[in-house]
């Protein structure tokens, strides 16, 4: 949701308090609806004049449930993939863009589903552009189509069609709470025309009711006052009018039947207030309970997952799954489960804090899917200031980015990947959420294609690890059981305390995962074993050349020889399994060309055993002055510099200059005459370095 959240940088404790109380600090919004607010209005037998389209592009062969074996790769349509170059100010991704990125998402990340951002026509076309202030849902934005945007719409059932030629699904984020203030609706309502008066929420004056920053949520326009739970420019529908409750309905068909397999709806809790809460209430679920009947009456199975944003009350999410004879959402996005897999990564085992904010409790936010109808989508980030970007916690280089991005897929849950964080991108330097929703760096993803341990392919390997048949069932139905670290041993070991090992079970079906969690090495974890047999097992995840094999010691289960951050997956069920994903390698040399030209990531260099050279090439433009290091580990702990740096010496040939790079600080520059390709070698043995074309 396109919101000013400024509550969610607060402890996580206050968090859930401000969820609670968004009307006031005891949760009551008012003591009274005044009686105009309470009473049902519109025609019980209205039909909406916006004609549905006839069922196109739409998925075939589809199972019940599909949506539990999908990873969907969410993408901020206008800072993803600009095809065209078209007036849009500063950068506007456009549908033909992520057209032309489909191989990309489905086959160099391993996503098979994409949830695009609102697209419809919004009255704030700035630089942000969040879309969550809707003109027309039944218009397309024009900018996010190519050229003049005439054809957008036609462009947007291209990209449906795209997805589903290759077997990829495509859902839509659905607005329902409000509108912008230029709807003609909100016109016609402000006006008293087209039977639109009551579609809005008005009152003679303004109440009491504060919104989800503690400002007051009712405003005045001539005369009279409406309200708006999250900015004055986006005034809430009344959902006590039976016109606004078929007309969004008919909204959900109209796009479904253009070939969307399902949707995700936005600030769900907000939709009905009543006379004890602004929100979660039961006339809000009542309308979702008749939404889920649009949605099962498709004969190609939909699915509708909401964001209700709840930290820290299952029993308050859960509700949105609604009830057997009641039934709701199919999915619910999980904010509780996210934080952790970065913050556990973070904590380095010496304290339960990060930065005095956020406890760090892993073991009690770890939900698999409910049941085989139901699923919580989980995610390491996403639009709203939930908790930044991964790449701004850590580097995308460092081997904590890839633990940090194995916990969160390696659980029995729907994965929701935010474009940019399958490569840690880092966020921009805009302020708010706009940060968050900076241009994606093509130039790191396709880095990373070619980089064995990147984010990216991490990702790659476990979305395709999760989609096989062997494991599909195990990811999307699994049940979870932690297991205790033996605290005997803690007391003596207090350095790798901070490990985590947990089973995922499924029939006969059985996966166990160990990870150790900080940037030490340890030679040994212990867990206490709840009974688990070890005859017989295959390493999916983890160094195959390492000594991975699990030991018995009484009513422990020893694991050897971690990495720092390594992280490891054994199928229990059978010893014939292959590798998939080796990327902890204990004993392997490396070294990183870092610099200008891959925007200071990390390019591995290829090593010459027999030589002891590494070598990397990369294309450079003539003219352009490169600033660069070389880098051992990918992390900047041991990075080699000009001789007169503060990192360790190295002495260069005469290929490259000695001078410095101007604004970049101590690291070696390069101007090449030409343009072409041009190989760094780094000599390891005499610390010497040069450049051939």
């Amino acid at each position: 949701m396109a919101r000013f959240l400024k509550k969610f940088f607060l402890p996580a404790l206050l968090i859930s308090s401000l969820l609670i109380s968004c009307g006031s600090s005891d949760g009551k919004g008012t003591s009274n609806l005044p009686a105009g607010l309470e009473a049902w209005t519109g025609d019980k037998n209205y039909k909406s004049p916006h004609t549905l389209p006839e069922l196109t592009n739409q998925s075939e062969n589809l199972s019940a449930n599909w949506w539990k074996n999908s990873s969907f790769y969410h993408i901020w349509i206008k800072s993803f993939k600009d095809s065209d170059s078209n007036n849009c100010s500063t950068n506007c991704g456009d549908f033909k863009g992520i057209e032309d990125s489909l191989d990309y998402i489905q086959n160099d990340l391993g996503c098979d589903a994409i949830w695009l951002s609102p697209f419809w026509d919004c009255s704030y076309k700035g630089s942000n552009m969040h879309g969550y202030d809707v003109n027309d849902f039944y218009k397309v934005n024009p900018y996010f189509g190519t050229g003049n945007g005439a054809n957008a719409e036609a462009e947007l059932e291209s990209l449906i069609a795209a997805c589903h030629s290759r077997g990829m699904k495509i859902i839509f984020d659905f607005v329902p709470n409000h509108t912008s203030d230029q709807n003609q609706w909100f016109k016609d309502s402000v006006d008293g025309k087209n039977g639109k008066s009551s579609w809005y929420m008005w009152n003679t004056k303004a109440l009491d009711w504060k919104n989800t920053w503690g400002a007051n949520s009712w405003h005045l326009k001539n005369g009279k006052y409406y309200y708006a739970a999250f900015a004055n420019t986006q005034p809430d529908l009344n959902y006590r009018n039976y016109e606004v409750r078929e007309e969004m309905k008919n909204v959900v068909r109209y796009w479904l039947n253009k070939g969307f397999d399902g949707l995700r709806i936005d600030a769900v809790r907000y939709l009905v207030e009543n006379e004890d809460s602004l929100q979660d209430t039961p006339e809000t679920h009542e309308w979702f309970a008749e939404l889920r009947q649009v949605i099962d009456e498709y004969e190609s199975p939909k699915f509708m997952v909401c964001e209700a944003w709840i930290e820290g009350d299952r029993t308050a999410l859960n509700k949105y799954f609604g009830t057997d004879a009641k039934p709701e959402f199919n999915m619910v996005l999980d904010f509780d489960q996210g934080k952790t897999c970065i913050e556990e990564v973070l904590c380095q085992g010496t304290d339960i804090y990060y930065n005095n904010k956020f406890k760090y409790s892993s073991l009690s936010k770890f939900f698999a899917n409910p049941d085989s109808n139901k699923a919580y989508g989980t995610f390491l980030g996403n639009h709203d200031e939930y908790f930044d970007r991964l790449g701004d916690h850590i580097p995308s280089e460092s081997p904590a980015a890839a633990l940090a991005t194995s916990l969160s897929l390696l659980r029995p849950t729907v994965p929701f990947i935010y474009y940019g964080n399958e490569i840690a991108q880092k966020s921009g330097s805009q302020s708010g959420d706009e940060r968050l929703r900076q241009p994606f760096n093509w130039t790191s993803a396709n880095t990373q294609k070619n980089t064995t341990d990147s984010p990216l392919n991490v990702n790659k390997a476990l979305l395709n690890l999760r989609k096989t048949a062997e494991y599909k069932e195990v990811f999307a139905n699994g049940t979870v059981q932690i297991l205790d670290i033996d605290m005997i041993y803690t007391e003596t070991q207090e350095p790798w305390k901070h490990a985590l090992a947990y089973t995922i079970t499924n029939g006969s079906q059985k996966l166990l995962v160990v990870a150790n969690l900080t940037s030490s090495k340890q030679n040994t974890l212990y867990f206490t074993n709840p009974g688990l047999n070890t005859d017989s097992y295959s390493l999916l995840v983890g160094n195959k050349d390492a000594d991975t094999t699990i030991k018995t010691d009484g009513s422990d289960l020893l694991f050897y020889n971690f990495c720092s951050y390594e992280i490891r997956v054994y199928d229990l069920s059978s010893g014939d399994k292959q590798t998939v994903l080796d990327i902890w390698d204990h004993d392997s040399v490396t070294m990183y060309l870092r610099g200008t030209m891959n925007e200071w990531g990390a390019t591995q260099m290829t090593f010459n055993s027999a030589s002891g050279d590494f070598s990397v090439t990369v294309e450079l433009t003539a003219g352009t002055k490169y600033g660069f290091k070389f880098d051992e580990n990918a992390d900047w702990a041991h990075s080699y510099g000009p001789k007169d740096s503060n990192s360790s010496s190295i002495v260069l040939n005469t290929e490259i200059e000695t001078s410095d790079a101007p604004g970049i600080g101590t690291n070696f520059s390069f101007t090449p005459a030409e343009t072409g390709n041009y190989t760094f070698i780094f000599h390891k043995n005499s610390l010497t370095a040069e450049i051939k074309k």
